[in-house]
Formats: C-alpha cells, structure tokens, sequence
C-alpha cells in the first residue's frame, strides 16, 4: 500500500548505526601503586579509522591520550598495531601482551600477563541463560557477527613522567577482545564490569537499547580454579545515588550453569579512581556518556575482597553526562 508518508522523507532507523569494528581493552587495576587506567584501541574498517586512547589516574596525576589515524594497511594477524605512541604488542597470544604509551608527558610499559584462562562469551549460547543476548539485542536478530572474549590478568610496569617521577606498577588488569558489529550510539545504558577476587574473577555485562525497549541483554561468566564457565541468571541492581549521578553500590546477584551463587558489591562511592571513555556519541540526540570507575570490591558468599572496574554508560535521553 502506498501511503502519504511514505512519498517523504523517513525517518532514519536505528539499525542504521550498527557497523563493524574490532576493539581491544585494558584495563589496569593496582590500588597498591595508586594506577589505574584504561586503554582502548579501536579499529573501523568501513570508516577508514582506527582509534587510540589512555585515559589513566597514576600517583594522583591524570593522563590522557587519544589520537585518530587511517585504518592500519597491514591490520591483519599483525602482532604489533597501535599509532606509534600508543601500541600494544601480542608477545604470547592469550598469555602475554605489551603495552607503550610514549609521549611529552609520560614514558609507560606494561606488560599484562595471563592470570586466568580466556572466557569466549560465545559459550553463553548454550547456559539456559533466559536473558537476551548481546549478539540478538546488538545486531536486531540478524545474527550478524558478535565476538566477545576477556581475560584476568597481572599487570607490572613502570611510568616515567617528564619532570623525573617515576611509579613502579604491579598490581592486576583485565581484557577485553571484540570484534563485532555494533554502536554507541542508540544505546539506552549499560553496565560493563571486570570484577577480580584472588580466587576468581568474573566479567558481567549488561545492555538495553533504544531499537529493542524494555529488554535488557545479561551475559557474563566465572572462572577459578575448576575453570571457566558462563552464568545462567544474572541480576543487576544499583543502590543509593550520587551527585554525579552514579549509583552508590552496584550489586551483582549471579548463578552459574551449576547452580553456584554469587553476590558481588561494588563499592562506586569509595572507588579509588575513575575516568572517563571517550564515546563515539558524545554529544547530539543519541548522545552516550561512558565512565570507568575502578572499585573495592567483596563478595558475600566466601567474605573475599577485591578490585574491579565497574564501567557505567547512559545516554543523555535518560539522563546527563556523568561528572
């Protein structure tokens, strides 16, 4: 049928943002040496782009780096890509991973070393997980490409700052691998949480967004000594408020595929630092706000406490930028 309306112009879907790109994530977590950061490498081939940012609090001073580049020539199975001041070499896939980040401000080494076994999100699948996927929810259930891997790991290194200081680093870190299609833009909020206990460690997820309202994708996983393995029910609550708009606490209640339960709080009000994570939305009507607040951490059922980075995103239809 052929409608007034439809001889004008329309209006553009939200399918329309989705497109691919491959992301890698570190994060650095050592309250003992006071550093943390966040290191992001992003790369967009259908946008001829490649992105580069640090966004790092060490001994009380901020770092920030981010530059724009072409997308990489020699991208692929490269086992060194960055843009010269920031790069991130792959000394020993899945166990050990070099990070630089040389500029006028600050000289940085890192090196992150397998602490835990590789979790592939693509086990989710089959958890008896009754929560929509990212892969549906992200790519409309299309079944378009959505891979998702992240690791815990140690992290030691040395920062050397122009005026003379110097920090020696070692403490624990995490990554994240993705190669996806995807978009900030269109996203409602989410939760995005590294969370390590010196007997295990989980990463937890969670999304909602504007082309699927009212559902929320939940995905996420354990790993300890027995292994890894995906959850099967995850459950997500923020409690208390903040003048930032943050949550005071974010409390995690999860269930693994064998029925082991976990409580975990993230304690967002003592966190010992956070900063922010440049979105590809900042600012318009599908405006997203990202900030990455690494936190105290204690899980209920054991009493262990940990470290974590506990990543909270909302677009500015719900709410504002974070502080």
């Amino acid at each position: 049928m052929t409608s007034i309306h439809d001889d004008l112009p329309h209006p553009v879907p939200a399918f329309a943002q989705l497109r691919y790109k491959e992301n890698y994530f570190f994060i650095l977590l050592a309250p003992e040496s006071r550093a943390f950061g966040v290191i992001h490498l992003n790369h967009e081939p259908g946008h001829d782009r490649a992105r580069y940012t640090a966004n790092l609090e060490i001994a009380g001073r901020s770092v920030r780096y981010a530059n724009t580049t072409p997308f990489p020539a020699d991208y692929e199975y490269a086992r060194t890509i960055g843009d010269g001041a920031l790069t991130l070499h792959f000394a020993a896939p899945h166990a050990r991973f070099e990070l630089a980040l040389k500029t006028a401000e600050i000289e940085l080494e890192l090196a992150f070393t397998a602490r835990l076994p590789t979790f592939d999100y693509a086990a989710c699948k089959t958890a008896g997980n009754p929560s929509a996927s990212f892969q549906e929810v992200m790519t409309l259930g299309l079944n378009l490409p959505y891979n998702h891997q992240q690791q815990a790991l140690d992290a030691s290194g040395t920062a050397r700052f122009a005026d003379g200081g110097s920090v020696a680093i070692a403490g624990t870190g995490y990554r994240d691998h993705s190669w996806v299609m995807r978009a900030d833009a269109g996203s409602l909020s989410h939760t995005w949480c590294a969370l390590n206990f010196p007997g295990r460690s989980f990463g937890i997820k969670t999304i909602a967004t504007t082309w699927r309202p009212g559902l929320v994708a939940r995905e996420g996983y354990v790993v300890d000594a027995e292994g890894p393995r995906a959850l099967r029910h995850i459950e997500v609550r923020s409690e208390g408020a903040q003048a930032d708009g943050l949550c005071e606490r974010l409390v995690h209640e999860v269930t693994d595929v064998f029925g082991n339960r976990y409580t975990i709080t993230a304690d967002v009000a003592a966190r010992f630092a956070h900063v922010p994570l440049a979105s590809e939305a900042p600012a318009g009507k599908v405006a997203f706000h990202i900030v990455e607040n690494f936190c105290p951490l204690t899980l209920a059922e054991t009493g262990e406490h940990g470290v974590g980075l506990v990543e909270i995103g909302r677009s500015s239809t719900i709410g504002g930028p974070y502080a």
